[in-house]
């Protein structure tokens, strides 16, 4: 497993698409700062004071910027792509006839493909998150980075959904086996754009049963990332949320491996 893992990090350090991506996800986390820099300090006179209000505080921490970098659309959707390019890379050069066909435990190379990209996925975060992070330390006058703890809880957990959506991504283009399938189920997760087939399933559950307990959006994981307060969550929100984002990574995963054991290899 550590040989398979090792040699996919190798293959990920020298292919193109990574390094692009780190450049995307740098070029990303300048433009949040720069985006926060406008709406904080106001310094082309364009708000009136008024900017801080859209982003709902008026300095910034060092947990409402892991909100601003992780809990967004954006990178999820750079993650996204990051997880599909790299994992449908095998199967187009080969790589799966290859190496995979010929081992009877296809699963193995499956979870090391998932355990690398989702090394390769922490180190694009950090990138991102650091370059934002410190530009915002720097240039940004309404920053004050706060405690370490709070930062970190909240880092922590917006970085397990990650690897939970990772997951998610992972398991669509094994499904389909083609870059295509992941990168459109990858947008229809990271835009939203199930947020409103999940209001009106909602709605159908709420005509259907008066106070009901869990409703869609309680299960879907999109609506659970996005909706997590990480900066208030109490305990039980905390199991709650860290237990949803397990299971996810152990259906999707568990799935993909199943899926590559029973395929066959073209």
């Amino acid at each position: 497993m550590i040989n398979l893992i090792k040699m996919n990090l190798y293959r990920m350090s020298r292919a193109v698409s990574t390094w692009v991506m780190a450049i995307i996800i740098a070029v990303f986390g300048f433009m949040q700062f720069g985006s926060l820099k406008m709406f904080l300090d106001d310094p082309l006179n364009l708000f009136d004071g008024s900017g801080s209000s859209s982003l709902g505080f008026k300095t910034l921490d060092g947990v409402q910027s892991v909100s601003t970098f992780l809990q967004n659309s954006n990178i999820l959707l750079i993650l996204a792509i990051f997880v599909v390019l790299f994992v449908n890379a095998e199967h187009k050069a080969g790589f799966d006839k290859n190496i995979i066909g010929i081992t009877k435990n296809r699963w193995k190379q499956t979870l090391a493909r998932w355990i690398s990209a989702v090394i390769g996925m922490t180190c694009l975060i950090l990138i991102g998150y650091a370059i934002m992070l410190g530009l915002c330390a720097l240039f940004i006058d309404n920053f004050a980075f706060g405690a370490v703890a709070p930062m970190l809880k909240s880092f922590g957990l917006m970085y397990l959904g990650a690897v939970a959506f990772s997951a998610i991504f992972f398991f669509f283009t094994t499904l389909f086996n083609s870059s295509v399938g992941g990168v459109v189920a990858s947008l229809i997760i990271s835009l939203g754009i199930l947020n409103l087939i999940e209001m009106l399933l909602d709605m159908l559950v709420k005509k259907f049963i008066s106070n009901p307990k869990v409703l869609p959006t309680d299960i879907f994981y999109d609506s659970v990332y996005f909706s997590f307060n990480h900066e208030s969550a109490g305990a039980k929100a905390i199991m709650i949320f860290a237990l949803i984002s397990v299971v996810y990574i152990i259906v999707t995963v568990g799935g993909s491996m199943i899926l590559q054991q029973r395929r066959d290899v073209h």
